[in-house]
């Protein structure tokens, strides 16, 4: 526990959006860090209904964005999970995740494997395949990564690292082809590093800590070796991960991590040009962003993932990119998607609650724009007539 003590004013539970759906005080921030607090004294035992109100966090951040008195609630909950992880309504799927994140490309096969299989015949009806048809998630032909690349500009003016995170690498991949190729089309060169292992966030929300920190140590190594401007990801989880938590979990970070919307930016101001000079090109086919039968400018919601906001001050970037382009921004209340990584499959109907109050208001646009691939996902599930595209994806095709 933090060594503040929290003065139950109750302002973390202003945008808790489990606290939303459910009007309990043990489904808030302050709700959960009493709980364990009482624990943390012995004054209430380990007990599957404890861990449940602990496990249930979507670990946004916002409460500790918003407690006056700085205290790091969502610290707290990664320590009670990490205490409390063998309660777990899930004890045996959470110790399957655990493993296959620190196995990535084993599983990757393995599941390509059981995906043609589920081709000619249903195994995902079979009781032991029947999380991952909850799961539903369907993965790329070939990952992004495959050992070190170098993506060479044609000019070089810098070079900068990709961290490509396990959704951009095995679900999205051409995200993080938009994302090069843009690099490349300002004139820097984009490394994908021999050796990235997962940045322990799915691990730490399991409560597997030691795992985690394992993991830290791995990426710290291989990405402290490369001389390069900055590291970029298209999720900004691995990003908050890697830049703050790691210095909490090992004592190291790398502070030159950033969103792509974060370097784009300050890269186009750099350069003279402005964000005003930033034209969409009329050629957009893949992503369909303009039509030559269109009259006035498509109407975009930028949706701003949780950890873009509490703990990577990013989101104006993007909104302002997207602006310059060209497009109608529309608007809207920011809020967490649900997705919330692991917390997306271990509360399922949560999880689908807190979607299902945002969209309501996505209706509107012409096409969703966010920075995190999780959202991307989550989104997916429920809004399938219009686009919902990475802003690295809208760079790759404004810079033509």
């Amino acid at each position: 526990m933090s060594k503040k003590e929290c003065v139950r004013c109750g302002g973390c539970k202003a945008l808790c959006p489990t606290y939303r759906e459910d009007a309990n005080e043990a489904m808030s921030a302050r709700g959960r860090a009493v709980l364990l607090k009482k624990f943390s004294r012995g004054e209430i035992k380990p007990s599957k209904t404890l861990s449940d109100r602990i496990f249930s966090c979507v670990l946004c951040g916002a409460c500790s964005r918003l407690c006056p008195l700085g205290i790091n609630i969502t610290d707290t909950i990664y320590k009670g999970r990490n205490n409390l992880r063998g309660f777990t309504k899930r004890r045996i799927f959470c110790f399957g995740l655990m493993l296959g994140f620190q196995k990535r490309y084993a599983v990757f096969k393995l599941l390509k494997v059981l995906e043609g299989i589920n081709r000619t015949f249903p195994i995902y009806k079979i009781r032991p395949f029947k999380p991952l048809r909850d799961i539903d998630i369907r993965l790329a032909g070939s990952p992004l990564r495959d050992g070190v690349s170098i993506f060479r500009a044609v000019r070089p003016k810098g070079r900068v690292a990709l961290f490509a995170g396990c959704a951009t690498n095995f679900l999205y991949p051409y995200t993080g082809k938009a994302l090069i190729n843009g690099l490349n089309s300002i004139n820097y060169d984009a490394i994908l590093p021999a050796v990235e292992v997962c940045c322990g966030a799915p691990l730490r929300g399991l409560g597997f800590e030691k795992e985690a920190a394992r993991l830290a140590e791995k990426n710290i190594r291989a990405f402290k070796k490369l001389n390069v401007e900055a590291i970029i990801s298209l999720c900004p989880t691995c990003i908050h991960l890697i830049k703050n938590e790691y210095k909490g979990l090992i004592g190291d970070g790398m502070d030159i991590a950033m969103e792509a919307s974060q370097f784009f930016s300050s890269k186009l101001k750099e350069g003279g040009n402005g964000l005003k000079d930033f034209r969409l090109q009329s050629r957009a086919p893949k992503l369909n962003i303009v039509s030559a039968n269109r009259l006035s400018p498509l109407s975009v919601i930028y949706h701003a993932p949780c950890h873009s906001i509490y703990n990577l001050d990013a989101g104006s970037e993007a909104i302002q990119i997207l602006k310059s382009i060209g497009f109608n921004i529309i608007d809207v209340e920011r809020g967490c998607c649900g997705f919330g990584g692991t917390f997306r499959f271990l509360n399922q109907r949560l999880s689908e609650d807190i979607l299902n109050r945002r969209i309501g208001e996505y209706r509107k646009a012409d096409m969703i724009v966010t920075a995190c691939p999780g959202c991307i996902f989550q989104l997916r599930t429920k809004i399938r007539d219009k686009r919902v595209v990475h802003i690295a994806e809208v760079i790759n095709e404004a810079l033509g």
